[in-house]
């Protein structure tokens, strides 16, 4: 018998670490992404800013109610549009404002409102 040289192919270890780093790259970031995130999405952030712009109005509207117009009619018309920017009725306050200080067509604009439901 005659001894034959191997013909058989040589193993390409390169190429095999390369892919087996590459899939464990993927694995990787697959398992990091199942991973809850702790940044705060877009819709958190604008719920935060949203709850702070109401914090903030209903502050300033307890404080206009506290202090009164006066009758001055910027004032009433910047109180009416917040009551109703808040949530609840201008009306009881346009009738006030219209015993105290004679009839307002913008504050009686804001009183008839539709309220949200």
């Amino acid at each position: 018998m005659a001894d034959f040289p191997s013909v058989r192919a040589r193993t390409p270890w390169l190429r095999l670490a390369a892919l087996a780093l590459v899939l464990l790259m993927t694995f990787a970031n697959a398992a990091l992404n199942l991973l809850p995130s702790p940044h705060a999405t877009a819709r958190d952030r604008q719920r935060e800013e949203q709850a702070a712009i109401i914090a903030a109005r209903r502050i300033r509207l307890a404080r206009m109610l506290a202090d009164g117009d006066g009758c001055h009619p910027s004032i009433a018309h910047e109180l009416a549009r917040t009551l109703v920017f808040d949530g609840r009725s201008a009306r009881d306050y346009a009738d006030d404002y219209e015993r105290r200080c004679g009839p307002d067509p913008v504050i009686r604009h804001w009183a008839e409102a539709p309220l949200p439901r």
